[in-house]
């Protein structure tokens, strides 16, 4: 009977010293092994699993707490974390689960980060997608990294996609002035300060609002820097014309369909989303929108032309049939094809 007591009770000793699983209410792992992004563990991995490397080469499913560590930082959220990158980091660039804002006070490289002699100098900020790469090895600045867990079912996470900045290019990066620099930090700062408090039921609100503001902002910022770049974006416009006008006028829509700003944006320079938001910045329409309108341009001087039968002007601008033609140009000039001669 002592024997049978004494097992249950080294049995029940061991079992408490074992990390809770996920299933157990509890934030650790079983063995060395962590759970996947779907299991929303969001907990450190050892360093003999899949981590940073430290060849400074790119490694795949690094956690919030993993980028932590190649800084020595605490980790005061599992999915959520803001680093001070003046500090030492073991690692080089990596490619991560999560979404990042990075805030750089000395964006030297004004190549790498398309910084032109009409754009704000004090900071540059930048915005990166899960699996994308993300340069630790800056010794300047701050990073927010956050899960896409964090914000799942939060207004934030339902409009997260709007935030299109995060698809730009290195080189269509935010420079900010100093007045933005410190609304930026003010925001930061609000996150760092939740995070400092620990977790409880309200924290994930209260970080999914305060990201939310401070995207809002870059959102604003990215607005205003379309504003000091109207000349450079016209320019890009009057080129953006000469691609449409010759697509139509190859014959290429036929085949190939309208232009699109994945096509377009390329021969550019630009990332299709850029393209797309400096478009309506400038002219209000987006790139679908604005090659629409440019067909019916091209149009109004076919037919005024005369060279050429409405049949064969609703063939070369890809109208399906001529009945497709008169419909849509009558909707947007208010008359018929053949009326408009």
């Amino acid at each position: 009977m002592e024997n049978n007591e004494r097992k249950h009770n080294i049995s029940l000793s061991n079992k408490a010293n074992q990390a809770p699983s996920l299933g157990e209410g509890g934030g650790g792992f079983i063995g060395s092994k962590a759970p996947s992004p779907r299991e929303g563990g969001g907990g450190c991995q050892e360093h003999g699993g899949v981590g940073l490397q430290e060849t400074g080469t790119a490694g795949c499913c690094n956690y919030v707490c993993e980028c932590n560590r190649a800084f020595n930082a605490e980790t005061l959220h599992p999915l959520v974390s803001l680093i001070d990158m003046s500090a030492p980091c073991s690692c080089g660039c990596i490619k991560t689960d999560c979404y990042s804002v990075v805030l750089k006070h000395r964006a030297g490289d004004c190549v790498k980060y398309g910084r032109r002699h009409y754009d704000f100098a004090d900071a540059t900020m930048l915005f990166v997608t899960p699996r994308k790469d993300v340069d630790l090895c800056t010794n300047d600045g701050k990073m927010l990294i956050f899960h896409p867990d964090l914000v799942r079912c939060t207004p934030l996470g339902m409009k997260l996609g709007d935030y299109t900045f995060f698809k730009y290019r290195q080189d269509e990066s935010l420079h900010i002035s100093c007045c933005e620099e410190r609304v930026v930090e003010r925001c930061l700062g609000s996150i760092s300060d939740e995070l400092a408090w620990g977790v409880d039921e309200y924290s994930k609100p209260i970080i999914c609002t305060a990201i939310e503001l401070l995207l809002g902002y870059c959102r604003r910022f990215y607005t205003r820097q379309f504003i000091t770049r109207h000349d450079a974006n016209v320019d890009a416009i009057a080129a953006l014309d000469k691609l449409i006008d010759g697509a139509f006028a190859s014959g290429e829509i036929a085949s190939s369909g309208l232009p699109t700003a994945s096509r377009l944006a390329p021969r550019l320079d630009m990332s299709a989303c850029y393209l797309d938001d400096m478009l309506k910045s400038e002219t209000g329409s987006t790139v679908t929108e604005y090659v629409r309108l440019r067909r019916i341009k091209l149009a109004k001087r076919m037919l005024m032309a005369g060279d050429r039968s409405v049949d064969e002007i609703s063939y070369l601008l890809g109208f399906s049939n001529v009945k497709c033609f008169a419909v849509v140009f009558k909707k947007v000039t208010g008359v018929e094809p053949c009326d408009y001669r």
